[in-house]
């Protein structure tokens, strides 16, 4: 059975809080983890999920100190054999680690799954593509965040959880924490267990084709129109024409 991903997280954050007490002395730059689930939808409802953990070098370095400064830490340590079938991609730069899983869906159907899948308790209260418009309701319920709180307050490292919406077209409604164009975020740790992440846009998708077909017959009758009037005006030309008296007028 596949891990749940914030299992994975707070797991690694419990890890921390116990040994704490033994870590070296805090270095010149405060050690940071960021993670990061990022959606990114395309107007038909496919797209790609997406899940990162940022290690900066300080942060890499105590995780060693716990370790041994040998210890050979990699994604593989952090996403063990659960994302065997995702793409994986790791970067390493300067001592600082990111850690990336994304794999593809092909509508929200399977998006659904997918987070239901890595999110236990998260539960959509609307998630569908209707009349042109995007809607996105989620609670995702990661239970925890309290605790990653408590880690932030004086632990000595900083730890950030973002929920990461990159939305199919022009938002027109949100409560995300942070808008960027398309791309919406929130911060999970500032949430409570009932929050919802809500968000609304357009999808660039063919109009409602009730509203395409009246569209088509109020052309047709414009059209009509103009036929009619240019009929009418050719035929008190021609009756003009022909009526000498009326031309002498």
């Amino acid at each position: 059975m596949k891990k749940l991903f914030p299992v994975t997280v707070l797991a690694l954050a419990s890890i921390l809080l116990s040994a704490f007490s033994a870590a070296p002395a805090p270095a010149a730059l405060e050690p940071s983890m960021g993670v990061r689930i990022v959606s990114d939808f395309n107007s038909d409802g496919s797209g790609k999920l997406s899940f990162e953990i940022d290690l900066s070098q300080e942060f890499m370095a105590l995780l060693k100190s716990f370790g041994g400064n040998d210890a050979d830490l990699t994604c593989d340590t952090f996403y063990e054999s659960s994302y065997d079938d995702w793409e994986m991609t790791e970067t390493n730069r300067d001592g600082a680690l990111v850690c990336t899983a994304a794999t593809s869906f092909e509508d929200l159907d399977e998006y659904e799954n997918l987070i239901q899948g890595d999110f236990g308790s998260a539960s959509f209260t609307r998630l569908e593509i209707e009349g042109g418009r995007f809607y996105y309701d989620l609670n995702p319920n990661i239970t925890g965040s309290s605790a990653f709180g408590e880690l932030n307050e004086g632990a000595g490292f900083t730890i950030e959880v973002f929920w990461i919406l990159k939305m199919p077209g022009e938002v027109v409604d949100s409560n995300a924490d942070e808008k960027a164009g398309q791309t919406l975020t929130w911060n999970i740790l500032e949430m409570n267990s009932s929050a919802h992440i809500r968000a609304e846009s357009k999808t660039g998708a063919a109009l409602d084709p009730t509203l395409t077909i009246l569209a088509v017959l109020g052309l047709l009758c414009c059209c009509g129109l103009v036929v009619a009037i240019a009929a009418v005006v050719l035929y008190l030309v021609l009756r003009k024409k022909n009526n000498p008296a009326a031309a002498a007028s």
